[in-house]
């Protein structure tokens, strides 16, 4: 038998065209059809992009010379004029440099679930270590172009310099004591602080959470200076003891490594007591261990064996690997400024730093083009890299009144920050290309206190400074 439908119940079946328009608008296969049909895979990235253009922006002019704000947007003195286009391209990449594009690669790893599936650890170098810390081997790899500000450089006008302060760096783990070793990792966000409460702390700097990474506490090591060395693998700390500590970032181990090792020096065997600062080359070859009387060991940065020693007539107090990494700057009571070869361990050049009785930094421009001097009494003296037989300093700069203790040119070489810790608030940015100081910034209202340490980001992106037992 026979079972009869009522045309109430039929289903009409779709046209091929019908079928179509269905998969087209809905973008799956239609529910009536017995065969699925197969469409192509979309390209997510081709649904992204913009579906239409207006050309006119292309015919707009803009005069990035007309507004203040507008200047940043420039990379050299004759960029005044861009199209729409350009002009569009400019403003987004200011943006992601202000904002910290949560999008980016250098935040990505940042993200609070990925954060939580990470497997807490401890690092060690003495049980008594309360501080939490987290495995940021697999944090670094990803901390990458994350400080962009200035990978393009741009034209700094003289006078004022737009600065935006953002929250302080350890605000989740402020020190037991000053901080004296500040350093930024050479390829991102990650920023350490040491001092004499003999913790090596790390935070990922954001400019809003500033989380703190790790915590390594050292038992009987005070901090006076700590540096990553270049490839960012690993950190050297020195301080007030005859040895100088190794700790690798991926696997937490801490060598120790003493100065009786260091029996290759051009000096014979030498036994320092302490190492009060040390200095590693942009290249990633060398470590320079600046100690006592006037001897400055330089090591292989890949085996921490000496290479050989120098020996300056009056006590080191600074000194800084030349942006060709071939030479070396050091200065130190006497007044004088020393030019090592790196080849020989030779001093090539001697000068008295001009109205110097003695010295406390020195600092080389990435650029190889200036170093400059800052002396007891507060002069710096900015001199010509490039040309040595002239004996006079390019500017004389008296801005501050006690000693010069900290000197750092910024990416390229258009800023210059000195400081002391002698005072309150003294802290100048000096604009290089006019040998002038930046009017508008600090201002009274910046919270300085007395500064402790300081350092640029690789990439001029931020200044941060130590201000006490607080990071700015």
């Amino acid at each position: 038998m026979a079972r009869h439908k009522s045309k109430a119940n039929e289903k009409e079946e779709p046209t091929a065209e019908e079928l179509r328009l269905t998969e087209f608008l809905f973008d799956r296969p239609s529910a009536s059809t017995s065969q699925p049909i197969h469409s192509p895979k979309r390209n997510k990235s081709k649904i992204l992009k913009a579906a239409w253009k207006d050309e006119d922006d292309q015919n707009i002019q803009v005069d990035l010379t007309n507004q203040k704000r507008l200047r940043k947007l420039r990379t050299n003195e004759n960029d005044t004029l861009v199209d729409g286009f350009e002009f569009q391209k400019r403003l987004k990449k200011q943006f992601q440099r202000t904002e910290n594009d949560a999008d980016s690669k250098a935040l990505a790893w940042a993200n609070p679930k990925l954060l939580a599936r990470r497997k807490k650890r401890m690092h060690h170098y003495d049980d008594s270590s309360d501080d939490d810390v987290f495995d940021i081997s697999k944090s670094t790899s990803t901390l990458l172009a994350g400080d962009s500000a200035c990978s393009e450089s741009s034209l700094l006008n003289r006078g004022q310099i737009e600065m935006s302060r953002v929250k302080d760096a350890n605000q989740h783990s402020t020190s037991a004591a000053s901080i004296l070793a500040l350093h930024f990792h050479p390829q991102g966000q990650l920023l350490l602080t040491g001092g004499p409460d003999k913790t090596l702390r790390f935070f990922q700097v954001d400019g809003t959470n500033n989380a703190k990474l790790e915590g390594v506490f050292f038992k009987d090591f005070p901090i006076l200076d700590a540096k990553f060395t270049s490839d960012g693998n690993n950190v050297l700390l020195c301080g007030p003891r005859p040895h100088i500590i190794n700790y690798n970032l991926e696997s937490g181990k801490v060598t120790t490594i003493p100065s009786s090792s260091f029996s290759n020096s051009t000096f014979g065997p030498r036994r320092e007591k302490n190492y009060k600062q040390l200095a590693v080359s942009s290249d990633g070859h060398f470590v320079l261990l600046l100690g006592r009387d006037g001897y400055m060991t330089l090591l292989s940065a890949s085996s921490n064996q000496a290479i050989g020693s120098m020996k300056m007539n009056g006590d080191v107090t600074a000194a800084t690997f030349c942006d060709d990494n071939q030479s070396v700057l050091s200065t130190g009571t006497d007044g004088q400024v020393y030019q090592w070869d790196l080849g020989s361990l030779r001093c090539m050049q001697v000068r008295q730093d001009e109205g110097s009785l003695g010295n406390l930094s020195i600092a080389a421009s990435r650029s190889n083009q200036y170093f400059a001097t800052g002396s007891s009494s507060g002069v710096v003296n900015v001199y010509s890299n490039k040309n040595w037989s002239h004996k006079k300093p390019l500017k004389t700069l008296m801005h501050l009144t006690t000693a010069v203790n900290y000197l750092k040119f910024n990416s390229d070489a258009q800023i210059l920050a000195l400081a002391s810790k002698e005072t309150k608030d003294a802290l100048r940015f000096v604009h290089v290309p006019s040998f002038s100081v930046f009017s508008n910034w600090p201002t009274s209202g910046t919270p300085l206190n007395y500064i402790s340490a300081l350092d640029f980001s690789p990439n001029s992106g931020m200044l941060a400074f130590a201000r006490c037992h607080v990071i700015s």
